[in-house]
């Protein structure tokens, strides 16, 4: 009787370390179960985030499709804003500014909210950057600011990528007499037969077909004013361009002139330059909100802005690396069988220190004159600063 005690005393232990065990198991069975779920839900949380990414990036270019629609059957209509306005001239807006540095202090803000469409109707044909692009469609286009490193860009493309460039040397050796468009070799490099310098050379690269042809990779241009004429709605532009600081700008461009013999320039300093009618005044925003003659004010600011914004990818001078890797990316040159093999080529190009050869020192009396004639277009340039920062989340550069 007492073994069968001891046996029962046993039974009972073993029973109570059974259950022990089954309400382990069923705690880390819970436990997995209840992960599970967790990832689930989150797996079901990130698919939809994607269906409503999804859905607004198909949202904004079904609008941005409609408003190209409504451009192409109304190329007429032209923004109130792009009519001529009155403003005040540079010497009475330096006069109001005294002592502050702040062009809200020159002048009102925008006289009307800017939430319509105040692109220029020339810039519809410029591809918008949020669409994507595909090589071989859409022809890349380098707005070559004078003296801000477009010798720089066009070596890249030419010697160290290999491409066929439409830019201002292929009329050179009697080609300008050409009656169809064709590419032609220069100091063995690829050109197309065309001067897109010059407005004539533009009028002519027209009339020979230049950008339908898609014999050209990429048009090089400082007339961000006529190139537009180019293209049209299938065959559209991506733009792309490099900033240089404007005060140094406007100095090289006084010493570049006065070293090709300019004669007005012969006996000029570079502040008499700058008191001069033969200087530059706020040209980049004066060009890309069409406004070359007369005063601007903030509107052409915002205007200027906005080309940028929607149509250009931006590069700084003073970041080559950081620009050059960012065109590379957006423009996909580094599926070109030449990327890898020009590498050398390329590290040079990107290696080159730029230092100016005729410094201006900030606040100082020359820094301060060139100011007065540029300032709407320093205010340009820290907003394409702002765009090169944020086209690198957008655009994942």
């Amino acid at each position: 009787g007492g073994s069968d005690r001891g046996g029962s005393a046993r039974g009972g232990s073993g029973t109570k370390n059974t259950n022990d065990d089954w309400q382990a198991r069923k705690r880390e069975d819970d436990r997995k179960i209840a992960e599970l779920m967790k990832r689930k839900e989150q797996e079901k949380q990130r698919q939809e985030q994607q269906q409503q990414a999804e859905k607004e990036r198909r949202r904004i270019q079904e609008k941005e499709e409609k408003k190209q629609q409504e451009f192409l059957q109304n190329p007429g209509d032209t923004h109130p804003l792009l009519k001529k306005q009155d403003g005040l001239s540079m010497e009475s807006a330096m006069a109001k500014l005294q002592n502050t540095d702040r062009l809200a202090d020159i002048d009102p803000p925008p006289q009307q909210q800017l939430s319509n469409d105040i692109l220029p109707s020339r810039f519809h044909v410029f591809a918008d950057l949020r669409t994507p692009y595909a090589v071989g469609r859409d022809t890349p286009f380098f707005w070559h600011i004078p003296r801000s490193g477009g010798v720089v860009v066009k070596t890249m493309l030419s010697h160290c990528l290999g491409q066929t460039l439409a830019a201002e040397v292929g009329e050179l050796d009697g080609h300008g007499g050409d009656s169809e468009i064709k590419v032609i070799s220069f100091s063995e490099h690829n050109y197309t037969n065309v001067n897109i310098a010059t407005p004539e050379g533009i009028k002519r690269a027209l009339d020979l077909g230049l950008v339908p042809s898609h014999l050209s990779d990429t048009l090089v241009s400082a007339h961000v004013d006529l190139i537009p004429s180019l293209y049209n709605a299938n065959d559209r532009a991506r733009a792309f361009v490099v900033f240089r600081h404007p005060i140094d700008r406007a100095a090289s461009m006084f010493y570049f002139l006065q070293g090709t013999g300019y004669p007005p320039l012969k006996n000029m300093t570079v502040d008499d330059y700058a008191k001069s009618e033969l200087i530059e005044n706020n040209w980049l925003v004066r060009i890309l909100s069409e406004s070359m003659t007369g005063p601007i004010n903030m509107d052409n600011l915002e205007i200027a802005k906005e080309v940028l914004r929607r149509k250009f990818i931006i590069g700084l001078l003073d970041n080559k690396r950081g620009s050059f890797a960012r065109f590379d990316h957006y423009f996909k040159w580094k599926q070109s069988p030449r990327y890898e093999k020009e590498f050398g080529c390329r590290k040079q190009l990107m290696d080159e220190k730029y230092t100016a050869k005729h410094p201006i020192r900030k606040d100082s009396t020359t820094w301060k004159l060139l100011l007065e004639q540029n300032r709407f277009d320093m205010h340009l340039y820290d907003f394409a600063k702002e765009l090169f920062s944020q086209q690198s989340y957008i655009f994942g550069l």
